[in-house]
């Protein structure tokens, strides 16, 4: 668990690489992100993703030293469907000395290599994935998400402050947020499956909703908005 500013890498910047690398800098942490590709730097740096965004090739070693790689917290190896870049990028790394390093693995036999390699965590994306990991590395773990397929997901939510007393028909969160609410988990393990739209909403309530993933990530957001 990381519960301070911490400095990150992350290499490759896909869909995975991109969605680890904004969560990341969205919780306040300092995030390198970089990649050969230069139109793939200047999305990053367009859609403001991240601050820091660099065309650097990670394949070449003296690239990743110029970095002061030592620096980093941890270094996520999100490279595409190039195995051989993949792990030469994770020796490098194991070389350097890295205090962690966590990478994509696009089948498990690239898998089971870069555990060999000595790569301290292997996750197999895509985009929730980079989700998921993003909050175990800063310890957001009480907030459980489950990924359906690459565009929708059922997670429990905390009930944002401004739903608190308002029946579920008056927050009309169906067609506000698109989202569906498949039942509530109440303070003191009270679970209620296919609540009623009578159904008053508290302020310990947890929702367990179905929906788009970016839909969820906004509901999960309203109480920063409203701070």
């Amino acid at each position: 668990m990381i519960d301070k500013k911490d400095n990150f890498l992350v290499i490759g910047l896909g869909r995975f690489g991109s969605n680890v690398a904004s969560i990341l800098y969205d919780n306040g942490h300092d995030v390198l992100a970089i990649d050969e590709s230069m139109e793939a730097v200047q999305s990053m740096i367009d859609q403001k993703l991240v601050v820091n965004a660099m065309q650097i090739d990670a394949t070449d070693p003296n690239s990743l030293k110029k970095l002061e790689i030592e620096k980093f917290s941890a270094v996520v190896i999100a490279i595409g469907s190039c195995i051989e870049d993949s792990v030469l990028v994770a020796a490098t790394l194991k070389d350097l000395g890295v205090q962690k390093v966590v990478a994509k693995a696009s089948s498990s036999m690239h898998g089971k290599i870069l555990e060999k390699i000595g790569v301290d965590k292997v996750v197999y994306p895509e985009a929730e994935m980079g989700r998921s990991l993003a909050r175990e590395l800063l310890g957001l773990t009480f907030l459980e998400e489950y990924a359906l397929n690459e565009s929708f997901s059922i997670a429990e939510v905390h009930l944002p402050t401004i739903y608190e007393g308002k029946s579920i028909t008056e927050t009309d969160i169906r067609k506000t947020h698109r989202l569906n609410i498949l039942a509530i988990r109440r303070a003191g393990g009270h679970f209620s499956v296919s609540p009623t739209p009578q159904t008053t909403l508290q302020h310990d309530d947890y929702l367990l909703v179905i929906g788009n993933h970016d839909d969820i990530e906004q509901f999960k957001s309203l109480d920063e908005k409203e701070d």
